[in-house]
């Protein structure tokens, strides 16, 4: 379990007072034109070979509504990526996919290796792994496919780069382009103390990467230049360290800051940074609490009324009005509730159905492999697999519907989902 550390809240803006009764929850209502089909891709990132390999799962949507949905695929990546490329890769940490959906790109964190598979048949067919002065210091924490659809920009965390593999989906060629790498360490100082990249977020018109760091601050990056380039940035007193929880939309974008490293176990903080402020940074600090928290994944409504954000340490979801001024806290979401009462889900990623319908939550295992400190033990959870929550109040609000256990998967001896992310297949 979870060591218990004193919470103290320091919310900067209000929040429903304590005892405040809600009004009663209903159901979103039906959608007025038949919802898309979808898919749900989950990545467990247990060894499943000495080489590392992992597991894929892929459910149905249709499924998703049901009691007790099962996946209708399982992949084995370390058979998937065997001989393709720069081989198997040890931990897939983080999913997503192109703009077409037709390719789905998964980082490796402990290796560096970046696969991309191609969707339809779930076939492995690209694996290009970073580079890194020190070996040992290559991975690839998160990997983003460029708003082209013709390029992959790698958080290589360790070996303190940004990284672009060049790439060609409908031809299915994928290669590091080493002209455009992006030395962070160098650009270290006191405002920016850790340069691992964490995660990147686009903004909405395209023309920028903004990038979280380990250590506090963040980036604003011409992510089309050779290299790389930085054109605008802030330091650790605007932004704390390890966000990972970044959103954009029209002219807002979000982004949190949490825990889960040496330097910030514990860590809960929620940004809004105006993207006509870009490429020069104005951040407002929306609010911040401290003791048993941290803030990791978020998601936008498809409506972007709300803000849902996962506390990975408090086991709960908090929904936040998406607007500013004014982005108030107006609802809590108990994850140890319903089919998970009693026990510790420890939250991860989080993503959302195309209709809004159903938010879709990572729960992390007894043995976390990746962002859980033992002095706190802030990733710890004995629920691994997918929390199914049904939306209520057309956002504002939800309840946990369904617990998806995910099972020991051939050669692992352990279970640790952390990657999640909706596929849309057509409307």
């Amino acid at each position: 379990m979870k060591r218990l550390i004193a919470l103290v809240f320091g919310l900067v803006t209000a929040c429903a007072p304590a005892g405040t009764v809600a009004p009663p929850a209903t159901a979103a209502p039906s959608p007025t034109v038949a919802p898309a089909s979808y898919e749900l891709w989950v990545l467990d990132q247990a060894d499943t070979s000495p080489a590392g390999g992992g597991t894929l799962y892929v459910f149905n949507g249709a499924d998703l509504a049901k009691d007790r949905p099962v996946p209708a695929y399982t992949v084995n990546l370390s058979e998937a990526a065997l001989g393709v490329g720069d081989g198997v890769g040890k931990r897939p940490h983080m999913i997503l996919f192109n703009r077409a959906q037709t390719h789905a790109v998964i980082a490796n964190v402990a290796s560096g290796h970046v696969y991309v598979m191609r969707a339809a048949d779930r076939k492995v067919t690209g694996s290009v792994r970073m580079t890194a002065s020190v070996p040992t210091a290559i991975q690839a924490h998160a990997a983003l496919v460029a708003p082209s659809d013709g390029a992959i920009v790698v958080m290589n965390q360790n070996g303190k780069k940004l990284q672009r593999i060049s790439a060609d989906f409908k031809s299915e060629a994928y290669k590091l382009d080493m002209a455009a790498d992006l030395d962070l360490a160098a650009t270290q100082d006191p405002e920016h103390p850790d340069n691992a990249p964490i995660c990147g977020l686009f903004s909405a018109d395209q023309r920028y990467l903004l990038v979280t760091l380990r250590g506090g601050g963040l980036y604003v990056v011409d992510h089309a230049a050779t290299p790389m380039k930085i054109v605008g940035q802030t330091g650790k007193t605007q932004v704390g360290p390890n966000g990972c929880g970044g959103l954009a939309r029209g002219g807002d974008i979000w982004i949190n800051s949490g825990g889960g490293t040496a330097g910030a176990p514990t860590a809960y903080r929620l940004y809004h940074i105006p993207a006509a402020s870009l490429p020069a940074l104005t951040v407002h600090e929306i609010t911040q609490r401290t003791g048993n928290v941290d803030a990791h994944g978020a998601l936008l409504t498809p409506s972007g009324a709300y803000l849902w954000m996962a506390d990975r340490f408090a086991n709960r979801i908090d929904v936040y009005e998406a607007k500013f001024p004014g982005a108030e806290m107006v609802r809590t979401i108990d994850l140890a509730s319903g089919p998970l009462s009693g026990k510790d889900p420890a939250p991860d990623l989080i993503d959302i159905a195309p209709d809004g319908s159903l938010v879709f939550v990572a729960l992390r295992g007894k043995e976390p492999l990746t962002a859980n400190v033992a002095s706190v033990n802030n990733a710890v959870g004995d629920a691994a697999g997918v929390a199914i929550l049904r939306v209520l109040d057309g956002g504002r609000s939800g309840e946990v519907k369904a617990h998806v256990a995910l099972p020991l998967a051939g050669g692992a001896t352990i279970v640790d989902p952390h990657g999640l992310r909706v596929r849309v297949l057509a409307r």
